[in-house]
């Protein structure tokens, strides 16, 4: 595999580690996996290039196992098809680095399990916009313990959840409750990592399903979740 210092120019470089939460050496090793990524359908040393499509992202090792890996993919995504450029995959995991500060983490994983539940509501009810409410909590659940639980079980989960967090009895979880909430997880931002794959089994992406695009794009800096606090 070639350097990835051919892929990006310094100056690049120097965005990046201005605006992500990773040394220039980790900055390196994601690009490279990235190029290892879609290097399966494509040569081009122009990675600004590539795009992985939403179901190859969601198939990674980095991601392959995690219950909520294509609602992962949905947050991180920059573009309209749900695909994944290299720049939104240094963004994700810069987040999910171990360097990146709680706060970052917290409103990721707020963002990752509001509006996580698509299916249907009783009487024709919406969502919610920016909470998080009792059946995305059923569907956070279910997806956690392996579906284990039936409706009813997962309702009563859900209800207490609500009981324990809710503090304004709304029935549902703002960001500055979930945030007052995980202030009381210390743990929280050790649990909120993916380490990055070495690639020797990527056994679950396929080059059936990338995404090429000419477009070619330059740092941008106007995305707030790069910008360190």
């Amino acid at each position: 595999m070639g350097t990835s210092y051919s892929y990006i120019s310094e100056k690049a470089y120097d965005d990046y580690q201005t605006l992500t939460f990773l040394t220039r050496q980790e900055i390196s090793q994601v690009l490279e996996r990235f190029h290892q990524l879609v290097a399966i359908n494509h040569k081009d040393n122009d990675i600004s290039k590539w795009r992985l499509s939403k179901k190859q992202a969601a198939n990674i090792n980095e991601l392959y196992q995690n219950p909520f890996r294509e609602r992962i993919v949905e947050v991180f995504s920059s573009q309209e098809d749900g695909s994944i450029t290299y720049e939104d995959f240094l963004d994700m995991m810069s987040v999910f680095s171990e360097r990146a500060p709680k706060s970052v983490k917290v409103s990721y994983a707020f963002k990752i399990y509001q509006g996580i539940y698509k299916g249907p509501r009783p009487n024709g009810g919406v969502a919610t916009p920016n909470t998080i409410d009792l059946y995305d909590i059923k569907e956070i659940v279910r997806r956690l313990s392996g579906e284990k639980f039936n409706d009813d079980d997962l309702t009563k989960i859900a209800e207490a959840v609500i009981n324990e967090v809710d503090l304004r009895d709304e029935k549902k979880i703002t960001a500055e409750i979930f945030e007052y909430f995980l202030s009381n997880v210390p743990d929280f931002p050790s649990s909120f990592v993916i380490p990055l794959s070495d690639g020797k089994e990527d056994r679950h992406v396929t080059s059936t399903v990338s995404v090429h695009c000419d477009t070619v794009e330059q740092p941008t800096k106007h995305r707030t979740h790069r910008i360190k606090k």
